[in-house]
């Protein structure tokens, strides 16, 4: 301690102070240690020696420095300050203490720091804490609290709604044994995220939890790290059930791909498979067709007898182009009464030919709506031919309309 400090620092009266249970630090107007009681030596595990001279918020959780900085400026303008919880660094790792700074002289000023550590953690466990408990157990989310090893502390009662666990039965288990294997990891790279994460952001993922019955069901996860927090000291996961969301996306999706009327593939999904097959063909050489059918009489069927039965028109060619396409080729309806076929890797034209013998056929067996008498007019062409697969499509649909042509003279 410098000569200016042992002068206007009267020690020896601090040295009353030595024998209480609360750690005492004195800092000066820099926020430098003075003096410390015995209590805070043990606290931090350091003598004062160690901390002489050194700033006292180098022992304040990084998180905390603004409201300790904060704090301490208001303090030194008056005689005491309001109390606050600090995190600081103690021999046992992060320790939740109450500071309270008090005007000592005009270059000084007294910390008084009270642990409350084991105090919250009686708090968040005990039962005056039962109104908070209930809400937390009685909420559809599902709420688990692990400790740094991943193991389960605590989980709330929805794990027993939503998955028909018992929550006695999960504690002290990893929280991933819940987990499919192949999703353990992306849990394990959760809390990894959320440790590392600046100003606390919680990391967010979506894995399927098994159910008492072996049922996988579908989650979102919340993780959130507050291993630096002394009262919970590992992580806090809430999740909630996202089977009808799933189940939306689904449908969402499959209304974006497929046609809501026959379920073949929509124009797009087509187009897509379409330029997908033609690249395959220009790489390896091998041919695909692209077929392009129009149902002949459907207008006048749709017109007569209306809409219920042009619709159901329609799901009779889409089931008859199901029953002579292999498993292979693609399907999709173009739009109106216009279906399309990609013939996959067929060999060649006659491959194609015999498509359109097949289908006349299958068309000639089916019961139309009103036994009207639809039949088809198809239009192929090869994609290794075609510059683009639009041009392909284009050729296919000229052919097509060709033959129509050749078909009403």
């Amino acid at each position: 301690m410098d000569e200016v400090d042992r002068i206007s620092l009267d020690v020896g009266r601090l040295a009353a102070f030595d024998s209480l249970a609360d750690a005492l630090v004195v800092i000066d107007a820099d926020g430098m240690v003075r003096w410390a009681n015995h209590a805070a030596e043990a606290l931090v595990g350091q003598p004062l020696d160690a901390w002489m001279g050194r700033s006292g918020l180098e022992l304040v959780h990084p998180a905390d420095l603004d409201m300790a900085v904060l704090s301490l400026g208001t303090v030194q303008k008056k005689e005491a300050g309001s109390p606050i919880e600090l995190r600081i660094a103690a021999r046992e790792g992060w320790r939740l203490m109450e500071v309270l700074g008090s005007h000592l002289d005009e270059r000084h000023t007294v910390l008084a720091m009270r642990d409350l550590t084991e105090r919250r953690r009686w708090e968040v466990a005990g039962d005056d804490v039962a109104q908070f408990r209930s809400v937390v157990h009685n909420a559809p989310t599902l709420t688990v609290l692990l400790r740094a090893d991943g193991t389960v502390a605590s989980v709330s009662a929805a794990i027993t709604r939503q998955l028909g666990h018992d929550p006695e039965a999960v504690c002290d288990r990893r929280f991933t044994d819940l987990m499919d294997p192949e999703e353990r990891s992306v849990f394990d790279m959760a809390m990894v995220e959320a440790q590392s994460a600046a100003g606390g952001r919680p990391a967010t993922i979506e894995v399927d939890l098994c159910s008492r019955t072996g049922v996988s069901v579908p989650f979102e996860l919340t993780v959130l790290s507050l291993l630096e927090d002394p009262t919970v000291n590992g992580y806090v996961v809430s999740g909630h059930d996202i089977t009808r969301l799933r189940m939306a996306q689904e449908a969402l999706s499959a209304l974006a791909t497929y046609d809501s009327l026959t379920g073949l593939l929509n124009r797009r999904s087509f187009d897509a498979a379409l330029e997908r097959e033609w690249m395959l063909t220009q790489r390896d050489g091998i041919d695909s067709y692209v077929v392009v059918i129009d149902l002949n009489r459907f207008k006048r069927l749709n017109d007569e007898f209306g809409h219920a039965s042009g619709d159901e028109a329609l799901r009779q060619a889409a089931r008859a182009l199901h029953a002579v396409i292999r498993e292979t080729d693609v399907l999709g309806r173009l739009g109106g009464d216009e279906f399309g076929v990609l013939l996959v890797r067929c060999g060649g034209e006659a491959a194609a030919l015999g498509f359109a013998d097949r289908l006349a056929t299958e068309f000639s067996r089916r019961i139309w709506p009103h036994e009207a008498e639809i039949t088809a007019t198809v239009g192929h062409s090869s994609l290794r031919g075609a510059e683009t697969p639009a041009e392909a499509l284009n050729r296919a649909d000229l052919a097509m309309l060709d033959a129509k042509r050749t078909h009403d003279r």
